[in-house]
């Protein structure tokens, strides 16, 4: 039985050594390089022939992989390099044509008069001593500005007061506009 047993432990040992090739320990992790997982050199060197074969071939698939991503990526540059020169030159014509255009928009304005704007403040309606005063929006008016106006509540923090007698009116506080009347009640 002794010598069945050594018999078993030897023909293991020899068929281990076989099996690993004298490589050590197994590594017991497959690394990815198309993932970017890589073994290290310790790791390279335990591996077994058919293994370092299979690892290279990988690294050589994804070496050809990103070659080619760098050859159509220097094409797609050196297509936008040739459009660059025209591009900027359309720019510049671009730019000196709104520096006209700006140009002739303000001799344009300078040469016609003033637009008369609605007289400001607040405008009595034309009904009975009690009516409430109607205020005819302006460029530039809001709500809080004008709850805030002295022939108003003369405090902007009165504007939902505004609001609320207003509502049919306006369909939101921020959304007020020049010629718009409104009822300011007292």
């Amino acid at each position: 039985m002794t010598r069945v047993r050594a018999a078993l432990a030897l023909l293991s040992l020899v068929l281990g050594t076989a099996l690993f090739g004298g490589c050590g320990k197994p590594v017991l992790r497959l690394a990815d390089p198309s993932l970017g997982d890589y073994y290290t050199d310790e790791e390279f060197k335990k591996l077994r022939k058919e293994q370092r074969e299979e690892y290279c071939n990988e690294l050589a698939l994804q070496d050809s992989t990103y070659q080619d991503e760098i050859r159509e990526a220097r094409g797609a540059l050196a297509a936008l390099e040739l459009r660059r020169d025209p591009l900027r030159r359309e720019a510049d014509s671009l730019r000196s044509l709104v520096s006209e255009l700006e140009l002739r928009v303000a001799e344009s304005r300078a040469a016609r008069p003033a637009p008369s704007l609605p007289s400001p403040g607040p405008k009595r309606s034309e009904g009975a001593a009690g009516d409430p005063a109607r205020w005819i929006v302006r460029p530039g008016d809001s709500l809080w500005r004008i709850a805030a106006d002295g022939t108003t509540y003369g405090d902007g923090r009165a504007w939902p007061r505004l609001y609320a007698a207003n509502k049919d009116r306006i369909g939101s506080p921020d959304r007020i506009y020049p010629g718009q009347e409104i009822t300011i009640p007292r």
